[in-house]
């Protein structure tokens, strides 16, 4: 008689801080798939809520907890993942949801596209009420990838926080390459009511410029050294943001640029009343125009 083949141990990495309002949904989420060799790592990044007594409360032997003191998302993401045992990772988070399916589908797409180091899928955006309210297709939420690439890759990078994720699949795609797609929707991403408050809009800019600044200079990624540091001064500039802006003309300046003049130009001329306007509009039609066109991530290119 021929004996069965085990199906492959899914890591699925839940790092939370203070998430207890919807975090039993994202942990019953995973427990209930379809695809149940699974053991999900919890990682409570120094809650002062009730979310470590809520992990706790969980008595299936495939939930993990590791508690540990608050770091930050790219730190819990690395404490979980060096725990994991599974063949194929992913991480969700405490307010996002798998449909029952979503692990079992991405399971036999990897089993049956070997040349694929990941494959994402569709994801439903959801309000802080479950409301479905809008659809993407170009984006990495609901994901799943091999560990012998991830090792490849390397860890999350901290001193990438707010871009952790964009920086760790560019190098994974850069290691494995293109990614494969499941054209279903397979999970649903919370949209909430807040905003980020725009310094911490305009930090993200200067910690993506950085983070492309390396992965365009090492090989890794394509792109226009010059196309970038003007387009993330044209976003900051929009917030008024002057500190991060002269941040931007001195990494330039410090590595020896050969755009870093024309740059600290365009940044005084954006000080200005009239330079704000012009930038203003030039974003918005920017924007209009780069809407009406489908976009693909250049994680996906």
């Amino acid at each position: 008689m021929e004996s069965k083949v085990a199906e492959p141990l899914v890591s699925i990495v839940l790092p939370t801080y203070n998430g207890r309002r919807y975090l039993r949904k994202s942990i019953d989420s995973c427990l209930s798939q379809s695809y149940k060799n699974i053991e999900i790592i919890a990682v409570n990044d120094g809650s002062t809520d009730d979310t470590l007594e809520i992990l706790k409360s969980y008595k299936d032997n495939r939930v993990k907890i590791l508690d540990i003191p608050n770091g930050g998302l790219p730190n819990a993401l690395n404490v979980g993942f060096r725990a994991a045992s599974g063949r194929y990772l992913t991480w969700t988070s405490d307010d996002n949801y798998y449909l029952p399916n979503a692990i079992n589908e991405m399971v036999e797409y990897l089993n049956n596209n070997p040349n694929k180091p990941l494959v994402y899928a569709i994801y439903n955006n959801i309000d802080e009420n479950d409301k479905i309210i809008g659809q993407s297709k170009y984006e990495l939420a609901c994901f799943l990838y091999r560990k012998e690439i991830a090792d490849i890759t390397g860890e999350y990078r901290i001193e990438f926080k707010l871009v952790e994720d964009v920086d760790f699949f560019l190098r994974l795609r850069h290691a494995g390459g293109v990614f494969g797609t499941i054209k279903k929707v397979l999970y649903h991403y919370r949209i909430h009511g807040g905003s980020l408050s725009s310094r911490k809009i305009c930090e993200r800019q200067l910690i993506s410029l950085k983070m492309h600044y390396d992965l365009i200079s090492r090989g890794i990624k394509k792109g226009s050294l010059e196309d970038l540091f003007f387009d993330r001064l044209r976003i900051t500039a929009l917030y008024r943001d002057m500190s991060t802006m002269n941040e931007i003309v001195t990494f330039a300046n410090k590595h020896e640029l050969p755009f870093a003049i024309k740059l600290q130009n365009k940044s005084r001329f954006l000080n200005t009343k009239i330079g704000w306007f012009v930038n203003r509009v030039y974003i918005f039609v920017y924007y209009r125009i780069k809407k009406l066109v489908p976009q693909r991530s250049s994680l996906l290119e």
